[in-house]
């Protein structure tokens, strides 16, 4: 077996990502108590200035009804990584920082941004963010990756340096270091969030990985095939309906429940090829696939081989069925009418600016060749994945990773965060739920939503563990209509599963235990 295909087949936990970064769930209800006011005045930070940073603005903003009074430092760390570190007047002791999503070059002004940002203020943390070395409105989705140091500060440098950055304003605005440091992200931030761990061990206590694209460069892989078979036999997004129905009639019941929610993809053995209706020849109709239409869906469901080897596993299903918004999960991550999907245009992307070492801007995705062009990835692969399964460095200082992924992503492939989990529980042993849990959610799609319970807090949770030793063995989720919850649910540390007691309501989590499935 090649380098190339050992790499991709361990750990392909992969996914695509946002244009803009998720916002992460609520802090914690509570804050902890204020450990350190400011010791210096906000302006004076300006005088960190050094041959590598460069402090552009520090403000002092006032305390309003909606924000606490707190130091907003702007600036630079060489060559072009922006950061933004906000330091409160009362502060708790901690650093928060959160990820990005896509391909990163958020402004820091955006509504999702400034909304993190205030949660975290309100519960006194101090609170830091990159855009990881570049703008995405003038170097879109990965066309900064052409130029070399650029594409290092996204793919790992960034998070390092704005963690030392806030750390260092942090040391000389209170007087002392913070005695936690936390990072938060989904997608691309969860990517970041295991680039943290396995790269800069020291510079979290607690991570909060949700759905992370810890194979970036195989997920474009997968892309790429998908988007072939897709070109040739397309799938209307109005057969999605029905597509559902009949994957949700064959499996929603496996878990012991018919409750619109398919608990674990892997129970459920559905074939297009055998299970769904052909249209009759020449016909298209709604409640039918063709031929070349079950093709295509065959190739989204198979695993995908390199020379006769699997290096990425087949999508489950599950995110077929709508969301809130009526929409499928499918769309628009794989299928989208009228123009290119979501996974097509960020693998179109990488392709042209980011896999080879030499920019390939005229790539088609149609001329994607397994054979050809998949050798040539190992350099990308080594830069930007986080695939890494030992922890051991992280462990050892007592870091602390909560990861989760929803089983209906339509973005990412959780089953590839499963495997990502069990190859580090082999290679780190009983160790690993000491220190590393992993929360698989039914029903949820990327980062978020989708038809399961899907609303809860991982960040609670993680802090109580770094910092008191309690490790979740669950976490209560909730699903709400119309600003009610209308449905909760346990999130049980993998591989545990949440099994109904028998009696009591199905909508309520009392209703259920965590047990070994």
């Amino acid at each position: 077996m090649s380098r190339l295909r050992v790499l991709l087949a361990g750990v392909l936990c992969v996914g695509v990502v946002r244009a803009q970064a998720p916002q992460p769930t609520p802090l914690p209800s509570t804050p902890p108590p204020t450990r350190g006011k400011p010791a210096i005045s906000c302006s004076d930070l300006r005088g960190l200035t050094n041959f590598g940073i460069s402090i552009s603005t520090a403000v002092q903003v006032a305390e309003t009804s909606d924000v606490p009074g707190h130091c907003r430092v702007s600036g630079q760390v060489l060559p072009e990584v922006g950061f933004e570190v906000n330091l409160p007047v009362r502060w708790n002791g901690r650093l928060y920082m959160f990820g990005n999503g896509g391909y990163a070059g958020e402004r820091f002004d955006t509504q999702s941004r400034i909304a993190i940002r205030t949660r975290a203020l309100k519960h006194g943390f101090a609170s830091a963010a990159t855009d990881t070395g570049h703008s995405a409105a003038t170097e879109p989705l990965a066309s900064f990756a052409r130029n070399r140091q650029k594409l290092l500060d996204y793919a790992y440098r960034s998070l390092h340096v704005t963690a030392e950055t806030a750390k260092l304003l942090m040391g000389s605005y209170y007087g002392v270091p913070p005695t936690k440091s936390y990072f938060e992200g989904c997608s691309t931030g969860g990517r970041q969030g295991l680039i943290l761990a396995q790269r800069f061990p020291a510079d979290f206590d607690g991570i909060v990985v949700g759905a992370p694209v810890l194979n970036f460069t195989a997920t474009m892989v997968s892309y790429a095939v998908r988007a072939q078979a897709l070109k040739s036999a397309p799938i209307p997004a109005s057969k999605l309906a029905f597509l559902a129905k009949q994957i949700y009639a064959q499996c929603d019941a496996k878990d012991g429940l018919s409750d619109g929610v398919i608990d674990d993809p892997r129970r459920c053995q559905f074939d297009p090829e055998r299970d769904l209706p052909r249209c009759e020849a020449g016909a298209e109709r709604a409640e039918c696939f063709t031929p070349g239409q079950i093709s295509s869906l065959k190739a989204i469901y198979s695993d995908v081989l390199l020379q006769g080897k699997r290096i990425f596993p087949g999508w489950p299903v599950s995110a077929e069925a709508a969301g809130a918004n009526g929409q499928s999960g499918w769309d628009p991550w794989i299928i989208h009418d009228g123009g290119p999907s979501t996974s097509v245009s960020f693998a179109e992307s990488f392709f042209q600016h980011m896999a080879f070492l030499k920019p390939a801007p005229d790539f088609d995705l149609g001329s994607f060749s397994m054979d050809r062009d998949a050798p040539q990835l190992e350099s990308i692969h080594e830069i930007l994945d986080a695939t890494d399964a030992d922890l051991s460095a992280f462990e050892k200082r007592g870091g602390k990773i909560l990861m989760y992924y929803g089983w209906a992503d339509p973005a990412l492939n959780p089953l590839m965060g499963v495997e990502y989990y069990e190859r580090v529980s082999e290679r780190m042993g009983a160790a690993t739920p000491g220190f590393f849990r992993l929360f698989m959610v039914p029903g949820m799609f990327h980062c978020g939503g989708g038809v399961g319970a899907s609303v809860f807090d991982p960040f609670g949770p993680l802090v109580n563990w770094t910092e008191h030793g309690t490790a979740p063995d669950a976490i209560k989720a909730n699903r709400s209509a119309k600003g009610n919850v209308v449905r909760s649910r346990l999130l049980c540390a993998y591989p545990e599963v949440a099994k109904y007691k028998g009696s009591g309501s199905v909508d309520d989590a009392s209703s259920f235990s965590c047990v070994k499935p």
